[in-house]
């Protein structure tokens, strides 16, 4: 529930999406130990440590007066995305099939790479982030599936729903302080 109102915060551009991803991320730290999914359970430490630097990064703004705006991706970010994202998912690859008993390995490592992406460039906010996170949450999906975590299956679901509206409203926002 925390991870739901966290991301129903973000696509309204509230900061308190924040505080809600970092409890998030401590239930979810016991529930993929419990499952064996590492990588995903090591991405939670990481996204406490964003969540602290996002929580600075847009309070920062806001004491200047001003709020954090919404960036559309150049090429060269995109090209940063994609090479960040496989070496990412390569690395961990490694990691996971060298030294843990991991049945999801390359699920595991590609959605744990583009979610810490994903999280950095909300930090930032980038528009088509929202994008990124719908393949991250398909995948997903289909990772939670195969473990048998059905409740986060549905939660990442719903997560495609909101990223949806979230890019529309971003959109709109965008739009609007633009013209």
């Amino acid at each position: 529930m925390s991870s739901f109102l966290g991301v129903w915060f973000l696509r309204k551009q509230s900061i308190l999406y924040w505080p809600f991803n970092l409890l998030s991320s401590i239930l979810c730290i016991i529930v993929f130990q419990q499952k064996g999914i590492y990588a995903q359970m090591c991405l939670q430490f990481l996204y406490i440590i964003i969540s602290f630097y996002g929580i600075y990064n847009w309070l920062k703004h806001s004491k200047e007066g001003s709020q954090l705006e919404i960036l559309h991706f150049t090429r060269k970010t995109v090209a940063y995305i994609l090479v960040a994202g496989l070496l990412l998912t390569s690395g961990l690859y490694f990691l996971l099939s060298h030294f843990t008993p991991s049945k999801v390995v390359f699920l595991d490592a590609f959605t744990t790479s583009f979610s810490i992406i994903g999280t950095y460039l909300f930090t930032k906010k980038y528009i088509e982030t929202w994008l990124l996170w719908i393949a991250v949450d398909v995948v997903g999906i289909c990772l939670f599936l195969y473990t048998g975590l059905y409740s986060m299956a549905l939660l990442y679901l719903i997560f495609i729903g909101t990223a949806i509206q979230g890019y529309g409203l971003w959109k709109k926002s965008f739009i609007e302080n633009n013209n």
